[in-house]
């Protein structure tokens, strides 16, 4: 007896020395990462459930993005989630990605203006979250064109922007379509009031777990993250996590649920 019990203290300190605090950061951008502790958001939930299978604690913490990137580059956090990989280059991208998106411009019903280049924003006033990436080419003119990108941040951007295009300080936003139809059932709006006046000026739809670049588990965990969103797959596990938010899966072969 006795030997039985020190074998099986000898594993739970073995496993509690590996266990390891996965400290997430994110802001809010629902239905991906939700402030909300009964519904956070997709990837919160996917990405609790694989570190915690692997005996690991996951402290998620709701910041604006630029901190969330800013803090996981110094490592002071492990890993950001719904990460472009134009929003963090330098991270390291596990094998498996974590969602796709499309990003639009967005103006008021009675607007008769559209995105058709760098020529069409003349005069012209369009939200952006601070931090964010959209997609090559448009990250370019954010950069460029400081008199008609106004950067916004916060913990809930995007509710700033509707409230900026209520009161004719913006003609215009960019944002995922997802998160942008979430947001107008979130915030009781009107969808009718609103339309998108653009192709997808997203290059890369790609969404990621994406690791501190200065963390040397970040290969460890970025692994870790890539087997668990396949079991997640596989068990039926994630397609139950999706159709909690009324969305679908990234992968094409394995599409589940309905928008």
């Amino acid at each position: 007896m006795k030997a039985y019990i020190l074998l099986i203290t000898l594993i739970l300190s073995s496993v509690a020395a590996k266990a390891d605090t996965i400290e997430l950061r994110s802001d809010t951008w629902c239905p991906y990462v939700c402030d909300n502790k009964t519904n956070p958001g997709y990837m919160i939930e996917a990405f609790v459930r694989i570190f915690e299978k692997h005996g690991h604690k996951v402290n998620v913490k709701i910041v604006n993005w630029a901190r969330a990137v800013n803090e996981t580059r110094l490592d002071k956090a492990t890993v950001i989630v719904g990460a472009m990989i134009n929003d963090a280059p330098d991270f390291v991208f596990p094998a498996k990605s974590f969602g796709s998106g499309d990003d639009y411009f967005y103006v008021p019903k009675e607007s008769n203006w559209s995105y058709t280049g760098a020529a069409s924003l003349k005069g012209k006033r369009v939200g952006v979250i601070n931090g964010y990436a959209y997609g090559g080419k448009v990250d370019d003119l954010i950069r460029k064109r400081k008199d008609v990108f106004i950067s916004i941040s916060g913990e809930h951007p995007l509710d700033q922007l509707f409230r900026m295009i209520d009161s004719k300080r913006l003609d215009a936003f960019i944002e995922n379509d997802a998160v942008f139809r979430y947001t107008l059932e979130a915030l009781k709006l009107n969808p009718d009031d609103y339309k998108r006046v653009s192709e997808n000026v997203a290059d890369d739809p790609r969404l990621w777990a994406a690791f501190s670049p200065k963390n040397k588990k970040s290969e460890e965990y970025g692994k870790i993250f890539s087997k668990g969103i396949v079991e997640l797959r596989q068990s039926g596990e994630l397609n139950k996590i999706l159709n909690k938010y009324g969305l679908t899966d990234w992968e094409p072969t394995h599409t589940v649920g309905s928008k």
